[in-house]
Order: C-alpha cells, then sequence, then structure tokens
C-alpha cells in the first residue's frame, strides 16, 4: 500500500508480522528514501516519548505526515508548546526555562559566529570596497549514501550528480592560490592585514569534506585528500561512516572528523543495527592532535538507552564531545518544543546540570530557525552576509548541466516553509550564487545579493552568523585595531 503526499515523495507502509515501517520515497529520485519506525507522542508531563510504528497505529501515523508534512508529522499532540520565544536570551529567561549554556566546544565546534573577528581584516576590506574574501568552503564531492536517514535534508537529490577529479582541483586552486594572488595585488593593505594577523594571504583556509552523508565513497576521495595535504588548508570532514576500500592513512590528513551517529536502524553498515560496532580507523582513534567529534540528531528515533551508549562510546573511542541537535526539518515552534525536551532527557540522565552545562563529552547545540523579526533587521540591504567569507558547493544538476551551484550556507535545503514542506535539495534558482567553475567571481566582483534572502530565507538558521558580520563591518578603524580574537577558540579557520 503507498500514499502520495506532498509534492516530492510518496509514503509506502511494509508491514513484517507485528512491526511496521514507513518508507517515504523522493519522487525526483526514487533510490533515496527515509526510514522510518518510530513517531513521537507527547506524554501528560509535556514531553515526547518514542512509540514503535506498528499495524496497529502505523495508519494514523501515516494519516498525520499526509496532513502535516514528513517531518511534523512523526510529532503527536502538536497543539502543546513548551516554548515561544525569538532568541536565544529570551528562551533561556522565560519560563518555562530550557536548559542550555553555550559552552566553549560549542563555538569550537560548531559554526556560531564567534570565530569570525579571528579574520576582522577581510571584513574591513569588505566595509571599504565591498568584496568578499572565501576563507571557508564546503564540497560535496557526489550525492552517494547509504544510509536512509527519516530527516535527511537532502533526500530529494540525484546520485549520479558526482564531479570529476579535476573539476575537484580546480575549484580549490581558483579558492587557494589564484585568490591569494587577486588579494596580493589588488587588495594589499588589507591582505597585509590579514597576513600579520594569521599568518596567510587572504585566501582558503578551512575546506570542509561533505556530502549526501558519504564523502568518501567518493570514486577519488583518497587521491584528493592526498593532493590536498599538501596545501596550507586545513581540512574538515563529515562522515556517516568510514568505509573499508579507503586506506586508514588518508584520515591523518584531516585536521578534525566528525562521524554522524544515523538511526540505527536506517544504516545498513551498523554492525548488528549497533553503530558502536563500526569500524573507526586507527589513524584517528591514534591521532591525539585531531579532533574527533560525535553528532546526533534527536527525533522519534531515540531511547534514553541510546543515548547513554553515545555517552559511553565517545570515551571508548576517545572522542573529543559529542554534539546533539534536534531535527532541523521541523517547524520554528516545533523544533524548539524538540529542544526543551532533549534538554531536559539530558538533565534527567545526568548528562548536563540544571543550568544546561555538559557533565559529560555531550553538549547540546541550541541551532533553530529564525523569525522574520529578526532577519528583517540583519538584512536590510537584502544581502545574506554569509556569502561575505563562505561557500558551499552542492553538486545538484551536474550531470546534467556539466556545472552545479555554489550556495552561501548548508541549511537552506531544510528551512521552514508553509505547510513545512522545505525543499531537502539545493535549487539554484531559490539560493544559487555562482556555479563552480566560476567560484573565483565570489571574489574578484563585488558581493552581490544572487537571492534575496528576506523572501527565500525567513527561517534562516545562521542568524548569529550574520548579525556577527553586521556588527564587524559597522566598526570604525580604530575599533578594528582593537579586536583581540580569544586565545581560547579552536578551529578559528571553520568559521
Amino acid at each position: 500500500m503507498s500514499y502520495k503526499t506532498i509534492d516530492n515523495y510518496t509514503v509506502e507502509i511494509k508491514y513484517n508480522g507485528n512491526d511496521a515501517k514507513i518508507i517515504t520515497r523522493s519522487n525526483i529520485n526514487s533510490k533515496n528514501a527515509a526510514s522510518i519506525t518510530h513517531f513521537f507522542e507527547k506524554s501528560p508531563q509535556g514531553f515526547y516519548e518514542a512509540r514503535s510504528l506498528s499495524p496497529s497505529n502505523i495508519e494514523k501515523v501515516v494519516e498525520n505526515i499526509i496532513k502535516f508534512g514528513v517531518t511534523k508529522g512523526l510529532y503527536f499532540d502538536n497543539s502543546k508548546i513548551l516554548i515561544d520565544q525569538v532568541n536565544e536570551e529570551d528562551i533561556q529567561n522565560k519560563a518555562p526555562p530550557l536548559r542550555h549554556k553555550k559552552t566553549q566546544n560549542e563555538q569550537n565546534f560548531t559554526s556560531t559566529g564567534q570565530k569570525l573577528s579571528a579574520h576582522w581584516p577581510i571584513f574591513q576590506k569588505y566595509k571599504d570596497t565591498g568584496f568578499g574574501s572565501i576563507i571557508r568552503a564546503t564540497m560535496t564531492l557526489h550525492q552517494v549514501c547509504a544510509s536512509s536517514c527519516s530527516f535527511c535534508s537532502t533526500i530529494n537529490r540525484t546520485r549520479k550528480d558526482a564531479i570529476s577529479l579535476d573539476e575537484a582541483k580546480d575549484f580549490i586552486i581558483k579558492l587557494d592560490e589564484k585568490q591569494a594572488f587577486y588579494n596580493k595585488q589588488n587588495f594589499a593593505k588589507y591582505n597585509e592585514k590579514y597576513l600579520a594577523l594569521t599568518g596567510s594571504d587572504i585566501k582558503l583556509r578551512g575546506l570542509i569534506l561533505s556530502g549526501g552523508g558519504q564523502p568518501n565513497l567518493w570514486p577519488h576521495f583518497s587521491e584528493f585528500v592526498n593532493w590536498l595535504s599538501n596545501r596550507d588548508i586545513e581540512l574538515g570532514l563529515i562522515t556517516n561512516g568510514f568505509p573499508k576500500h579507503v586506506q586508514d592513512d588518508v584520515y591523518k590528513n584531516f585536521r578534525w572528523i566528525r562521524l554522524s551517529i544515523t538511526p540505527e536502524d536506517a544504516s545498513p553498515f551498523y554492525p548488528n543495527q549497533k553503530f558502536n560496532e563500526q569500524r573507526i580507523p586507527k589513524s584517528i582513534l591514534e591521532n591525539n592532535r585531531q579532533t574527533f567529534g560525535l553528532s546526533y540528531v534527536y527525533g522519534p528515533w531515540t531511547t534514553d538507552e541510546l543515548i547513554a551508549r553515545i555517552d559511553l562510546t565517545a570515551n571508548a573511542w576517545g572522542a573529543d564531545y559529542v554534539r546533539m541537535l534536534t531535527d532541523c526539518n521541523l517547524p520554528r515552534q516545533m523544533q524548539l518544543n524538540a529542544h526543551a525536551d532533549l534538554a531536559e532527557r539530558l538533565f534527567r540522565m545526568g548528562l548536563i546540570d540544571p543550568h544546561g552545562n555538559p557533565k559529560s563529552k555531550i553538549f547540546h547545540q541550541l541551532k533553530f530557525h529564525s523569525c522574520s523579526s529578526e532577519t528583517e533587521e540583519i538584512w536590510q540591504d537584502d544581502q545574506c552576509k554569509l556569502q561575505v567569507y563562505n561557500t558551499f558547493w552542492d553538486t545538484t544538476g551536474h550531470e546534467a548541466n556539466g556545472t552545479s551551484y555554489c550556495y552561501p550556507c548548508d541549511s537552506v535545503t531544510v528551512l521552514e516553509e508553509p505547510g513545512n514542506n522545505a525543499e531537502r535539495r539545493f535549487n539554484p534558482k531559490k539560493w544559487g550564487t555562482v556555479t563552480n567553475n566560476e567560484v573565483n567571481r565570489l571574489y574578484t566582483e563585488p558581493v552581490t545579493p544572487y537571492f534575496n534572502p528576506n523572501e527565500n530565507c525567513k527561517a534562516c538558521l545562521f542568524v548569529n552568523n550574520n548579525k556577527e558580520v553586521n556588527k564587524l563591518i559597522a566598526l570604525k578603524e580604530l575599533e578594528f585595531r582593537k579586536i583581540k580574537p580569544s586565545s581560547n577558540m579552536d578551529h578559528v579557520n571553520f568559521p
């Protein structure tokens, strides 16, 4: 039995004795599917509790999905909202309080905006000239993933959209030595300030290899990483796992690696459906100079046992941190509600104190959709400020067009829209900037509002980053000179 749902999805029901499963399949590419085995039901105490799908309740869940969408439809009794505040300060100060403390780990290992001051000359350059400096970039390489997570942010993607090794190298060369040469020739004043501050010309400083789950499944992954290792670029990797065909030594070239822990029944490569039984390369486990972290998305698939096992496994693997956050596909109010629920669960399990301070390697990242009152304030010029320093190259459409587009960030795919029907794919007509072969235009031409974020990004997840850029470009000459980046901040080349 199958049900047509909103726009790009088909919902299929599968029975296996007393068990039942929902398969949410992309109509853009039927090979991309999400496996759903649980849903959330709110208890009388006001907290979500996971329920297993069964033949007796699956029809009800499917009806909810058809009514509310493939994410919101997994949550029942959605009328009781624990929190509906505008910003983090309100969330922390108004009842009921959300137990959260922004820790040094959250600032180091996520993009909160605090690291931007460590690159202040590029923002002075932008203020005076209108030209950007791409010091941070992310590449997806291809669209292949072995998992079938229900919260997948790019389920509506085409698996054949891979790039060649030469295209990958060309992208880096344009952002690395060619950008450095351009800034030395055309913006020597700012380049000299940046060189004195950081020891580098204005160019690409941090590169993240990411993708539709597993960038290390790309055929040229090892060769590309070894080529990158000879450049003055810090490397980060975000992956769902470590394929056996990739030699362990390749991973020693990364400054940091973040392993996503997916719902265990959505990942066929987990032995015995246990994430902690997967293989972790020795070059990661034994590398004290590398940051190794775990990331986990909280949702209906989450149990106390799983959270406890993540905590124990982080210690066993010698991980530096575990980042926990909520499903970014949820609409704003439900996302805030889920944050409150996650915080209470971590507190109940003794993993955070009453104020939200971590008592283990787990930290709770408070990441949620903005509201229009915030975004109108930061985008009075209709310009997304992430374009000043960052770009994200996604390969969507590459096979058909021979090129694909860059975007200001990686989170446009999950932006809340009417009906909670986030695109879950990169749409260049809505958010695209330049194609990969013309990425040099991002620093050889003045920063341009390729789209209106006030129209296309009302639920922005990077409001704080935009606010920080606005603060920096509002400074006067003497104020720039007084900036003293924090000596405690790590991963400054990944702002």
